[in-house]
């Protein structure tokens, strides 16, 4: 794999980069097209970036209490460990306390935002693959790669090919960003397109884990990871708003 660019920049950094500056360019077109102005988009794009990171990182800290010595060492990003699901929990969760505070529409800010959080997931995760982290178990089909000894992926499969769930996942964030992009018409109804993102990425993440490899202790009760309950959750609280958004009939702006 190559976890370094031009023998400098890190892949997994360039490419996570890349999905906030693209994203914070869609953000602002989509937020206009609602009626958010572009400062306030620009300050919301913030308020995302830094409470993602923390997320990620957090999310991870809290599920790996054990593997921090010296304690400290929770700090050393650098040395990997990042859960994608902290970042979007702890990010829309930020984004819901700031629309409450500037008296803005959760749900229409919500779906200015959601498709560029899909999009991002499909950049980051080839940054994923290039790193060799967020493998997936050992395979002989086709589709199976070898991984470096030098990185994560290949001292867990010693030569072994393994699913490229990275690139599954990245696929599935591309295809979820533009089911919701071609199906967002006029005249908006505020929080459809952030209920399909819920439904839509809950799915493809459950779909994904039936082939990514994971410590034994992500793996709740009958084989059930802790990302797939995540998952399932998030699906099904997507269906709940999708159902009540079609239902209430009220249009962004009215």
């Amino acid at each position: 794999m190559h976890r370094e660019l031009f023998g400098i920049v890190k892949s997994y950094g360039l490419l996570l980069a890349l999905s906030f500056l693209v994203g914070i360019w869609l953000s602002l077109r989509r937020g206009h097209a609602r009626g958010i102005d572009r400062d306030t988009v620009l300050d919301l794009c913030f308020t995302v970036m830094v409470s993602s990171l923390v997320g990620v990182r957090l999310f991870f800290v809290l599920t790996h209490l054990g593997d921090f010595h010296p304690w400290y060492r929770v700090f050393f990003i650098w040395e990997g460990g990042l859960t994608l699901y902290g970042g979007i929990l702890l990010a829309t969760a930020a984004v819901l306390w700031s629309c409450r505070r500037r008296r803005l529409p959760f749900l229409r800010v919500a779906d200015a935002l959601a498709p560029q959080v899909a999009l991002g997931i499909g950049l980051t995760r080839i940054g994923c693959f290039l790193n060799g982290c967020c493998y997936g178990r050992p395979t002989g089909s086709a589709l199976g790669v070898v991984f470096p000894p030098t990185c994560e992926a290949g001292a867990f499969a010693h030569g072994a090919p393994l699913h490229p769930t990275q690139l599954y996942a990245s696929a599935a964030g591309f295809l979820v960003w533009g089911l919701l992009v071609l199906g967002d018409r006029r005249p908006f109804r505020d929080g459809v397109v952030f209920a399909r993102f819920l439904l839509l990425y809950g799915v493809a993440r459950a779909l994904e884990d039936l082939w990514r490899a994971y410590e034994p202790g992500a793996v709740l009760g009958g084989g059930l990871t802790l990302s797939q309950a995540i998952s399932a959750a998030l699906a099904a609280a997507g269906l709940a708003l999708l159902v009540k958004v079609r239902g209430s009939g009220r249009r962004a702006g009215a």
